[in-house]
């Protein structure tokens, strides 16, 4: 039984020195790792990447509801009623169009509110420019709430002026 006791004495100091250099190889092949660049710490907190969204060959298109408006003019009140089309390649753009509906039509009601009759009509004439106009307006409200609005386009596609 002694033996026993004696042999087993032996080995305890024997495991923990093994364990030991076990420890410090672990420890300086981290470090090692860490300071060459092998290991990135840092991209093992970071999100990853999106993958790249797959871009529609046709394109996609977004009907939003109609938009009515009222315009200035000196002797009595005017309306305009719109309804808007938006058109992007971005799968993801309809549904980004339905979370920023309340931001879409707050974006056109801003732009239009205090403009004057005559004025709308006189931007009307040009429609090309007031579809641009109206999409970097769509774009940049999403922005300000930190969102994006994938639209390439916006397609007037009612107007309607009493």
């Amino acid at each position: 039984m002694a033996k026993t006791k004696d042999a087993s004495s032996k080995k305890v100091p024997a495991l923990i020195a093994a364990a030991v250099v076990v420890l410090l190889a672990l420890i300086g092949g981290g470090a090692y790792a860490v300071t060459s660049g092998t290991l990135d710490l840092q991209s093992l907190f970071e999100e990853p990447e999106a993958p790249p969204v797959e871009l529609s060959e046709k394109p996609l298109f977004k009907k939003l509801d109609k938009f009515v408006v009222s315009l200035l003019e000196e002797r009595r009140t005017r309306y305009m009623m719109l309804e808007l089309s938006l058109v992007s390649h971005d799968p993801r753009m309809p549904e980004q169009a339905d979370q920023m509906n309340t931001v879409i039509r707050n974006a056109l009601l801003h732009y239009f509110n205090g403009k004057e009759f005559a004025a709308v009509r006189a931007e009307l004439q040009d429609l090309t420019a007031l579809q641009d106009t109206l999409k970097n307006k769509l774009i940049a409200a999403a922005a300000n709430y930190g969102e994006t609005l994938a639209v390439e386009e916006i397609l007037l596609t009612n107007v309607v002026v009493q």
